[in-house]
C-alpha cells in the first residue's frame, strides 16, 4: 500500500463533559461525533479512490502487539480496547478531503457509564485501506511518528466543551450554590442539603396546602393545610419511642387527666428495663369492684410476648397467653427483644356491646320434630327409644341380626330463630356410642340441609361416627350456605349396624348467636 498522510480535525467534539462523572439524564445532545478528514499520499497528492477507514476507542496511546488479531480485526479481548469501533467507507473529493459522523454506524459508548479513569485515558485509533483490500491491509495512521508509544490521538476538550462542566457556572459538589444528585440506590448524594433546613415553598407563592409525597402510585402524603393550620398524614402513624404532647386530643385537654380516668386507668407503661408499671382505677370481675392502688416494676419476660391481666389471683403476667379457664381483664400484650421492651399493645376495652347471646337448644330421644325414613335398600333392623344410666339420658338405639349393615334415617326438621345473627362455635353436637369398635359393625353419618334445600359442607367429625364409649361428635358448618331466619332445615342422622351391634344416639345440641 502506498504511504499515506492523514490530516485530521475534530469539528466539534464535547470532550469536557468527560472530565467528570457522568448523572444520567435526559437530553437533546446529538449522539455522535463530526469527524473530518484530509486523505494524502506520501507526496502529498490527495487520494480521491474509494478508502475503508476503522475508527476505534482504546484507553492507551500505545497500539501494541496483540490489540490487532492475525486476521486484521480489532482483538476487542485486549486489555486497553474500549468496546466501541466501526469502519467508514469514503470516497475522498478531489483535493482528499471527507467527512464522516462517528457513531451513526456503531452507537458510541455510553459515557455516562464509563469511568473517570477510562474518561481521561481515552484515545482513538484510526486506520486505513483501499476498500478492495483485507482486514490484514490496514494501515495505522501514527500519530506521532518519531515515537513509538504514541499511535493514537486522546479525546479531550476544545473551549467550549469545558464549560459544560459547568452548568450556568455551578459546579457538581456539597459547597453553597453547588449541584446535588440522586447517587447509588436513588438516595440524594450525601451533602446535597448542609444547612438544617430543607424548605418547600421558600416563596411562600403557593397558598393553600402544600404536600411531601411518598411514591407516585403509593400516594402517600405529608400534608400541611394553610387555610385550617394543621399537618396531615393520610396513612396510619406508627412512632416508636416516648411521644410528648400538648393541646387537645380529640377535644380532650390531655394535662386535665388524672390517673383514675377512662383514658389511663389500668393503663401498663415501661418501667426500668424489663419491667412495666400499671397505672391505679377501679375495676368490677364476677360482679365484685376492687379499687385497684396500682403496681411499678413488674418483671416481665426478656425474648418473648408477655401477657398483663386481671384475673382471680389479681394482677397477673405471663407469657402462655390470656386465660382461658376464667374471668379476666385484659391489660396489654408486652413484646421484649435483646433485655429492653419493644412494644406495649394496649389491649383495655373501653366500650361494648354484649347483648349478644349464645343459645343452646338440646333435642333429647326422641327428638322433637322428627321424622323416621327408611332409602330404601339395606333398612331392616330396629329402632327404638331406651334409657341409660352411663348417659343419664334416654337415647336411640338402632340394631340389626343382619349379616351386612343395615341403616335407618333419623331426620329433625328445625328452624333458623328470628333473632338469628350467626351459628356459634361448633353449631352442633351429638352425643353417641357404638357397642363394636369397628366402623364394619357399627357406624353413624350426620347431614345438614339449610334453609334453601341445599346440602351444607360440615366440618369436624360427621362420617363414620364410631366409638365404644359417650363421645360427643362436634359439626361445623363451612361453604357458604343459606340461613333465613324464620325458615326451616333439615338434620339427618343415619345410624349403620349388623350382626347384633348397635349404634346409640343421645343427646342432639345446636348452637346459634341471636341478638334480642
Amino acid at each position: 500500500m502506498r504511504n499515506i498522510r492523514f490530516l485530521t480535525g475534530l469539528f466539534f467534539f464535547c470532550a469536557g463533559l468527560l472530565s467528570i462523572p457522568f448523572v444520567s439524564a435526559e437530553t437533546t445532545a446529538p449522539q455522535r461525533i463530526i469527524y473530518n478528514g484530509h486523505l494524502l499520499d506520501s507526496s502529498g497528492t490527495a487520494l480521491t479512490t474509494e478508502h475503508k477507514i476503522r475508527f476505534s476507542y482504546w484507553t492507551s496511546a500505545d497500539s501494541v502487539s496483540g490489540d490487532i488479531t492475525a486476521t486484521g480485526a480489532v482483538n476487542i479481548g485486549a486489555t486497553e480496547y474500549a468496546s466501541w469501533y466501526e469502519e467508514h467507507t469514503v470516497t475522498p473529493n478531489s483535493d482528499g478531503y471527507f467527512s464522516v459522523e462517528l457513531g451513526s454506524i456503531t452507537a458510541l459508548p455510553d459515557f455516562s457509564t464509563l469511568s473517570v479513569t477510562t474518561l481521561l485515558n481515552l484515545h482513538l485509533q484510526v486506520e486505513v485501506k483501499l476498500a478492495a483490500n483485507g482486514d490484514t491491509s490496514y494501515e495505522l495512521l501514527d500519530r506521532n511518528s518519531s515515537s513509538d508509544t504514541i499511535d493514537r490521538s486522546p479525546v479531550r476538550s476544545v473551549p467550549f466543551s469545558l464549560n459544560a462542566n459547568l452548568l450556568d457556572r455551578h459546579e457538581v459538589g456539597s459547597g453553597s450554590g453547588s449541584i446535588s444528585f440522586l447517587g447509588s440506590g436513588g438516595f440524594l448524594r450525601e451533602g446535597g442539603t448542609l444547612a438544617n433546613r430543607f424548605t418547600i415553598d421558600a416563596e411562600n407563592s403557593s397558598g393553600g396546602t402544600l404536600y411531601l409525597r411518598f411514591g407516585s402510585t403509593l400516594g402517600k402524603e405529608l400534608s400541611y393545610e394553610q387555610d385550617n393550620t394543621y399537618f396531615n398524614f393520610n396513612d396510619d402513624l406508627n412512632i416508636q419511642g416516648n411521644l410528648t404532647l400538648t393541646g387537645l386530643i380529640n377535644g380532650v385537654d390531655i394535662t386535665t387527666l388524672s390517673a383514675g380516668s377512662d383514658q389511663v386507668h389500668l393503663k401498663v407503661n415501661s418501667g426500668a428495663g424489663l419491667s412495666v408499671n400499671i397505672s391505679a382505677g377501679d375495676y368490677r370481675l364476677n360482679g365484685n369492684v376492687t379499687q385497684y392502688a396500682g403496681a411499678s416494676n413488674q418483671v416481665v419476660t426478656d425474648e418473648a410476648t408477655n401477657y398483663v391481666f386481671i384475673g382471680s389471683g389479681g394482677l397477673t403476667i405471663r407469657t402462655s397467653g390470656f386465660p382461658t379457664d376464667e374471668s379476666f381483664i385484659r391489660l396489654a400484650t408486652v413484646v421484649t427483644t435483646g433485655g429492653a421492651i419493644s412494644t406495649i399493645s394496649d389491649r383495655r376495652v373501653f366500650n361494648a356491646d354484649d347483648r349478644e347471646r349464645t343459645i343452646v337448644r338440646t333435642y333429647a330421644p326422641g327428638y322433637d320434630g322428627a321424622a323416621y325414613k327408611d332409602d330404601g335398600s339395606n333398612n331392616t333392623g330396629k329402632l327404638y327409644v331406651t334409657s341409660s344410666g352411663a348417659a343419664i339420658s334416654n337415647h336411640y338405639v338402632w340394631t340389626s341380626t343382619r349379616s351386612s349393615l343395615q341403616d335407618y334415617d333419623i331426620v329433625i326438621h328445625a328452624e333458623v330463630p328470628t333473632d338469628f345473627v350467626r351459628w356459634g362455635e361448633n353449631p352442633l353436637s351429638l352425643n353417641y356410642r357404638t357397642t363394636s369398635g369397628s366402623t364394619d359393625d357399627a357406624q353413624a353419618d350426620i347431614e345438614v340441609y339449610d334453609t334453601a334445600g341445599n346440602q351444607v359442607t360440615l366440618s369436624g367429625d360427621s362420617t363414620d361416627l364410631n366409638n365404644t364409649s359417650w363421645t360427643t361428635a362436634d359439626i361445623g358448618f363451612s361453604g357458604s350456605p343459606t340461613w333465613t331466619t324464620g325458615s326451616g332445615f333439615l338434620i339427618k342422622i343415619r345410624p349403620f349396624a349388623k350382626d347384633d351391634n348397635q349404634v346409640q344416639l343421645g343427646h342432639l345440641k345446636m348452637r346459634h348467636v341471636e341478638l334480642p
